[in-house]
């Protein structure tokens, strides 16, 4: 696949994303504990169109990448459904359910990958793009907490630093399912497993 193709895929999926946010900040501006997290959200999405665009600049446009659409595909349509949510009037947790469900994507693990694939080909990369952003992770975890619901909460588990390391192993590709591994320990917030 050229690499102008593959980057130029991220990009719009990333923007797409960016703009979702950005319709979630303005349905939920009125709410100040919540509209500042859909802000942050936003910027991070567009921060990554950036980085995309940076490397698309830099990378030579004959230069070919492995094809990615295969990986593409379901993020497209997750997008897609996600889209077609909002256009209606949504809840709060059912917001933060959608941005718990991108945000669990490979859209991130995607872009980095294709990014360091590239990278023989391009000046030195700061280590710091597509980075995960554990503060803005951490506050989608407090507001998901707050005002996503249950449900949601154990779904928003996995977003955690710790879980997110654990997820690279062997099961990485399989997603978690709400209330594995947290039956019986009571009700809100879910716990990690102690052993």
């Amino acid at each position: 696949m050229r690499i102008h193709a593959a980057l130029d895929s991220l990009i719009e999926l990333e923007w797409r994303v960016a703009r979702l946010y950005t319709r979630f900040y303005r349905r939920f501006c009125d709410l100040p504990a919540v509209a500042g997290i859909w802000w942050e959200m936003a910027l991070d999405e567009h921060e990554h169109v950036g980085v995309l665009t940076m490397v698309k600049e830099l990378a030579d446009p004959k230069g070919r990448v492995a094809d990615i659409r295969h990986r593409l595909r379901p993020l497209q349509d997750a997008i897609n459904a996600c889209e077609r949510a909002a256009a209606k009037d949504i809840t709060l947790s059912q917001a933060l359910a959608m941005a718990v469900h991108l945000e669990r994507s490979e859209l991130d693990r995607l872009g980095r990958e294709t990014v360091q694939a590239i990278g023989g080909d391009l000046p030195p990369i700061p280590r710091s793009a597509f980075a995960p952003h554990e503060a803005h992770l951490e506050r989608l975890m407090r507001t998901v907490r707050k005002f996503g619901g249950e449900d949601v909460a154990r779904d928003a588990w996995d977003l955690r630093p710790e879980a997110r390391l654990r997820s690279r192993g062997p099961l990485a590709g399989r997603p978690s399912r709400a209330g594995t591994g947290h039956a019986g320990k009571g009700k809100g917030r879910p716990r990690p497993e102690k052993g």
